[in-house]
């Protein structure tokens, strides 16, 4: 069922024969996490890139002065990695966590580069959905830099319901660079808002 869903990503982007299915499928590692588990650690080279199955995740960083943030977020259906560690195999700085009991199709560095000179195919998958984070990326940064926090937070509602949802508040609220306790205050603001508006809260 994992690998399922795994395949099912990638035939959204290209094409693969059956066989070339069963050959990626050889080459995929299924990972399991318990809740706090580190997929990988800051410090670490990170050789692996992690489809999840189930679960949920986050990357951060700890800046000198001990403070977390919040630089991806990843659930079902989510790729999530130290993906410059990954792509250069050095030292790391970020730290990819599990939040939840978290299940991942995960390739190794060393499949991967095979995978892409039996499977040109997938280079391209690779390519497409590392220009769609990119652009994700550099949307953050722009939001980041021309909208007020309550707009941030809408945005991100909009764009990713799901994560939303199951996600909890504080992590939300450090990747969009704010307090969990300002977020609650711009979620209730929200919800009045809404209410008063006749929306479905």
């Amino acid at each position: 069922m994992e690998k399922d869903s795994f395949i099912a990503n990638i035939l959204q982007y290209i094409s693969l024969t059956p066989e070339e299915e069963q050959y990626i499928l050889a080459h995929v590692t299924v990972r399991k996490f318990a809740r706090g588990a580190y997929i990988n650690r800051e410090g670490e080279v990170n050789r692996y890139t992690n489809f999840i199955t189930k679960g949920s995740a986050r990357a951060y960083f700890i800046d000198p002065n001990g403070h977390e943030h919040v630089v991806q977020l990843g659930i079902r259906n989510w790729w999530i990695s130290d993906y410059t560690s990954f792509i250069t195999q050095k030292p790391g700085l970020l730290y990819c966590e599990a939040l939840e009991p978290t299940e991942t199709c995960s390739i190794s560095y060393e499949n991967l580069q095979l995978l892409y000179e039996k499977v040109p195919a997938l280079e391209r998958f690779f390519r497409l959905i590392i220009q769609k984070a990119y652009a994700s990326f550099h949307n953050r940064i722009l939001h980041s830099l021309s909208m007020d926090a309550e707009e941030r937070y809408r945005r991100f509602r909009e764009s990713y319901p799901e994560m939303d949802m199951q996600l909890s508040q504080k992590h939300i609220a450090s990747y969009l660079g704010m307090s969990a306790e300002f977020l609650s205050k711009i979620k209730k603001r929200l919800m009045i808002k809404e209410k008063n508006q006749g929306k479905p809260v």
